[in-house]
């Protein structure tokens, strides 16, 4: 605020300035923010001239050294795709492995419980089989039953007629555009 009161306006050009008042004395403070100048239209003129450019090709030299830095640069991008792409597949693959090999040895000890049961439950029903009170006896070819194969009858297939051959419906009102 102290150096708003101590700045002095600077007076306007002398022939805008006006007349001052002999009466009283005010002192008038101007804003401390810049103000925007604008160009005079004799101003306004640039005498700025253009050079003029030759648009002139690269030494045969230079254009080589591009042409190398512009595939070393795809070449080095390539391989850091391929780089990350290999070592993805070297932390996911045996992540996927493990997996896979844990469900397998999980089927595996299934299997044998099973395997384990089934004998059991043979084992069990032979022994059953052998006691007296079972009432099963010994398999004899005398007593076999054997049966005629039954006749099966021979469906034939017939061409459709001329008499369900479908008709078209035609409606009053349009289905589609």
């Amino acid at each position: 605020m102290t150096a708003a009161r101590d700045y002095l306006p600077t007076p306007p050009p002398t022939r805008y300035r006006r007349r001052p008042q002999k009466t009283t004395i005010t002192r008038r403070y101007q804003s401390v923010a810049p103000k925007t100048v604008t160009p005079r239209p004799s101003e306004s003129r640039s005498k700025v001239t253009r050079l003029q450019t030759k648009s002139q090709r690269l030494p045969l030299a230079l254009q080589f050294l591009l042409l190398v830095q512009k595939s070393s640069t795809t070449f080095t991008c390539g391989l850091v795709a391929i780089t990350l792409g290999v070592y993805g597949w070297t932390v996911y693959a045996p992540t996927l492995w493990s997996q896979e090999f844990s469900k397998l040895k999980t089927l595996q000890r299934n299997e044998r419980q099973l395997a384990a049961t089934n004998e059991s439950l043979k084992h069990k029903m032979a022994e059953q089989a052998e006691e007296p009170a079972s009432g099963l006896t010994p398999p004899n070819p005398y007593q076999s039953i054997f049966l005629s194969p039954a006749e099966v009858p021979v469906i034939e297939i017939t061409e459709p007629t001329q008499k369900t051959k479908k008709t078209l419906v035609i409606t009053e009102t349009p289905v589609a555009y």
